[in-house]
């Protein structure tokens, strides 16, 4: 059986929507829109959930783009994480890479929330970190 953990959620807008887990074995749920907004070709929109979080102690949320969105419309996300004692509205940054607007629906499913646990690291200042055999750079993994 699967850990369970409880998030207390508070509504800050009559037509905003609690995150929804859509299939058993799902990692995420999903986020919705409370009001229609449209996102610029191009461009980004901050869209309101209208929902806040109040996680627990030693877990935080992140906020993933939709795969569907991504592929079919060229919407992703940005700016995802949310920190334990985050307790205002969420809202989700939508880009749109595409040259076409974007109009997002009273109640569209628009992003995937992720409750995870963290811990907080220390961090040490030393004189050499031990090599590891990946080459240097981004991309040095060579696919």
């Amino acid at each position: 059986m699967r850990d369970a953990v409880q998030v207390r959620c508070q509504r800050h807008h009559e037509a905003a929507t609690l995150p929804r887990v859509s299939q058993d074995g799902d990692v995420a749920a999903d986020l919705f829109a409370c009001e229609a907004i449209e996102v610029p070709a191009r461009g980004r929109a901050l869209v309101p959930t209208g929902i806040a979080l109040e996680l627990p102690e030693g877990f935080r949320a992140r906020i993933h783009a939709r795969s569907g969105l991504s592929w079919k419309h060229g919407i992703e996300t940005g700016a995802g994480l949310i920190d334990q004692g985050f307790r205002d509205p969420i809202g989700v940054l939508l880009y749109n890479h595409t040259d076409a607007p974007y109009a997002v629906q009273l109640g569209d499913r628009i992003a995937q929330l992720c409750i995870e646990r963290y811990s907080h690291p220390t961090f040490e200042e030393v004189e050499a970190i031990a090599p590891t055999g990946r080459s240097a750079g981004w991309g040095s993994s060579g696919r």
